[in-house]
């Protein structure tokens, strides 16, 4: 869900001179020192050392290529413009022309920003605050990429079975930038399947996947 910058940072954080520094582009500087440019440079190995941790202890059972897939869908170039431009940053980045604002300039200043949370808070502010930028990003490139498609496995066992599609049911509590979710799937037969996550898309997987195990287990007991 889209957040707010100020949402996730952490106290103390916003009026350092380290942030300030953080949102300011070279083009409006004289001396490249004084822009984000260093300050990318230490958010970029922050970020990656944060994350690497993160799915390390998240995900035991996966080898390395797994891990190394998993990281890179959520801090390619495209995961940090996207989640850049959640956070609204394209709005605060000081620049001294127009045509310098890109969607390039908005990664490199959510880089700039952990890189700037890391000297004020240490690693530890820096992990919180990685871990709640990708947090969701992560769960759902695990269900892509780890646990597969199980909303499609379930409609093509179902179809095989001559049963019905199944019915979802959706509920969530929390506010818009910490929501979480509760589906559950109803099958014909009295099947039910509830799963949870922090968005739709993880709730619903989750959801699917149980649905799977429990037609698999009614398959098989009727035919015996």
């Amino acid at each position: 869900m889209p957040r707010r910058l100020e949402e996730i940072l952490p106290e103390g954080v916003e009026k350092s001179p380290e942030f300030a520094q953080a949102l300011t582009h070279s083009s409006a500087v004289r001396n490249a020192n004084a822009s984000n440019e260093r300050l990318e440079f230490l958010g970029d190995a922050v970020l990656q050392l944060v994350t690497t941790e993160l799915i390390y202890r998240r995900y035991p059972d996966l080898d390395e290529g797994m891990l190394t897939r998993l990281r890179a869908a959520v801090v390619s170039r495209s995961a940090l413009q996207r989640l850049g431009g959640e956070l609204g940053l394209g709005r605060r980045v000081v620049v001294g022309q127009a045509d310098a604002m890109t969607q390039a300039l908005v990664a490199n200043a959510l880089e700039a920003v952990i890189g700037a949370i890391f000297l004020v808070k240490g690693y530890s502010g820096a992990g919180d605050f990685v871990s709640e930028l990708v947090g969701e990003s992560l769960e759902a490139a695990s269900q892509d990429q780890v646990h597969g498609d199980y909303k499609s496995v379930l409609h093509q066992s179902l179809a095989k079975l001559h049963l019905d599609p199944p019915s979802y049911r959706v509920e969530w509590s929390g506010p818009d930038h910490r929501r979480w979710y509760r589906v559950t799937i109803v099958i014909a037969g009295g099947i039910e399947a509830t799963g949870e996550g922090r968005s739709r898309k993880v709730a619903e997987q989750e959801a699917c996947r149980l649905a799977i195990i429990e037609t698999g287990k009614r398959a098989s007991q009727a035919g015996t």
